[in-house]
């Protein structure tokens, strides 16, 4: 009988011992396994594209970037770099983005407001130019279009082109100064716009004065551009 007993007690105490190491073993299985891996992958934040806040955020950032460009009339150049990319990019996250999409409009409105200024005085190919690009966009096709027919009547408008000495222009002699004065007293007289391209901006605001000068302080209405071959042009509106 007493056999039988301490035959049955380690038995027992055999048991014990083998439960509790596989219970160790299994805590230190399931302390290195995937739940603990799941918790740190949570905590870097691998999965920004789940929490609301941090994509709006980064939305947020890449709009933020896309005006930033449209202020600084990077609008479709330089690639990777401009406005239509960034409002491009967001609209790829998020295609019903109102922010993103009014920019791809403003962006269609920016170049219409160049192509017009270009036309004013008389840069028509710079125009055709703007417009091009505006047709990339692929929205907002009926201000296009209108910009195209004043592109098209604007090349019908007659232009005169005045080729300036540039030693004469650079002593500023007097014979500079009186073709000037005719210049703008045409420019006046015919209600014209007019294009100084001046070897520098200092140049060319002297060029505006002298013409300015000999109309009475008349203001005359054109630009200044920067050209290494120095000449006026003027454009007269159809009548």
């Amino acid at each position: 009988m007493l056999k039988i007993l301490l035959y049955l007690t380690l038995s027992v105490t055999a048991l014990l011992l083998g439960s509790c190491g596989t219970q160790e073993s299994g805590r230190v299985v399931y302390s290195g396994g995937a739940p603990d891996s799941e918790a740190s992958v949570e905590e870097r934040g691998a999965l920004p594209a789940s929490d609301p806040f941090i994509r709006q955020r980064i939305l947020a950032d890449m709009l933020y970037e896309a005006r930033i460009a449209y202020e600084d009339n990077r609008l479709m150049l330089p690639a990777g770099n401009n406005a239509y990319d960034k409002f491009r990019e967001v609209l790829d996250i998020e295609p019903e983005n109102t922010v993103a999409m009014q920019g791809i409009r403003d962006i269609v409105y920016r170049y219409v407001e160049l192509a017009d200024a270009a036309i004013q005085v008389g840069q028509f190919d710079n125009a055709e130019s703007y417009l091009s690009r505006a047709r990339r966009v692929g929205v907002e096709w009926d201000v296009i279009d209108k910009a195209d027919r004043r592109l098209a009547q604007a090349r019908e408008v007659k232009m005169d082109v005045f080729t300036l000495n540039a030693e004469a222009l650079s002593d500023r002699s007097l014979d500079m100064m009186v073709l000037l004065g005719e210049i703008g007293q045409q420019i006046r007289d015919q209600e014209a716009t007019f294009l100084i391209n001046a070897r520098t901006d200092e140049e060319g605001r002297w060029i505006y004065k002298v013409m300015r000068e000999a109309v009475g302080g008349y203001r005359l209405r054109g630009n200044i551009a920067i050209d290494n071959d120095p000449s006026i042009q003027i454009v007269v509106p159809s009548t």
